[in-house]
C-alpha cells in the first residue's frame, strides 16, 4: 500500500477513472496536464506495488519449493 493507503484495486479503479476522463465529455484541455500528471503518478505507485507482489511471490515460491 502507498502512503495514502490506498489498496491495490482502489488505485486501479481510480486510474480506470482518469483514463474514463481522458475520454469523456468532461474532457478539458486546459485540466489535462494536471490529470495526466495525476495518472501518471498513480500509475507509478501501481507499478512498484505490482513489482513489490512479484517480489513477495518470488519469495514464497523458494520457500515452499
Amino acid at each position: 500500500q502507498s502512503e495514502n493507503n490506498q489498496t491495490l484495486s482502489e488505485k486501479m479503479a481510480a486510474l480506470q477513472e482518469m483514463v474514463e476522463w481522458f475520454e469523456s465529455d468532461d474532457f478539458d484541455i486546459e485540466l489535462a496536464i494536471d490529470h495526466y500528471k495525476e495518472a501518471e503518478k498513480l500509475a507509478d505507485e501501481i507499478n512498484e506495488d505490482l513489482k513489490n507482489l512479484r517480489n513477495e511471490v518470488t519469495v514464497l515460491k523458494k520457500k515452499f519449493a
